[in-house]
């Protein structure tokens, strides 16, 4: 290697930080890293695979991939954004207000539990409160259930809802644009989901976010 390119390495990685570091910093951001932070994450990663397609195609493999899901993210986040004007009863009476209005006017027998000792950011809490909208919607039009559950707790920083039903089960979270409208609007807060649905259900959905 020639001087001229032992000199452009360093700077070559100065205008290009390593995207897997900026990936982790992004991370450590939590809920704060947002549909903004993302695309530039898309951005960073994108460049990476174009400087490593013909070198390293595992790689730029391993970047696309990573781009693709920091994209997917910022999607997620921006149509949070786009349908995610709080109710007036959520801006009104908070979560927990919001939750048992939303449960009293479901169509089938539903228990609700509330745990929360404090108010969480008012992103997260739309969040929560559209992830059981939507879910008790699920139940009504696919589950065939005759009970359901709510239960919302509070933990450290740490938001944590379980949604159940009696249904058949058998629900999918890739397979449905419910389910999957669920699962964006988590991991948009860096949050954690877990469906059960057996056939023959129970159904349980377990969702936690960060309070932020």
């Amino acid at each position: 290697m020639d001087a001229d390119r032992r000199r452009e390495l360093p700077c070559r990685h100065r205008l290009f930080p390593d995207p897997l570091r900026f990936a982790g910093d992004a991370r450590d951001r939590g809920p704060g890293a947002g549909p903004t932070d993302r695309l530039v994450a898309v951005s960073v990663f994108l460049g990476a695979a174009r400087r490593a397609l013909a070198r390293d195609p595992a790689t730029a493999d391993a970047a696309l991939a990573k781009a693709q899901g920091a994209a997917e993210q910022a999607l997620a986040g921006l149509r949070m954004v786009a349908r995610g004007i709080l109710p007036p009863v959520l801006e009104d009476r908070g979560l927990a207000g919001a939750l048992t209005n939303l449960v009293s006017s479901f169509g089938v027998p539903c228990d609700l539990e509330i745990d929360v000792t404090a108010r969480c950011a008012a992103s997260v809490e739309a969040t929560a409160y559209f992830v059981v909208a939507e879910a008790l919607t699920n139940v009504t039009k696919h589950s065939g259930a005759t009970s359901a559950g709510v239960v919302l707790r509070q933990e450290g920083n740490k938001l944590s809802l379980r949604i159940q039903d009696d249904g058949r089960g058998g629900a999918d979270a890739d397979a449905g644009t419910g389910l999957t409208g669920i699962r964006r609007r988590v991991e948009a807060f860096d949050g954690r989901l877990t469906l059960t649905s057996p056939a023959g259900g129970p159904t349980i959905i377990e969702v936690e976010l960060p309070c932020g």
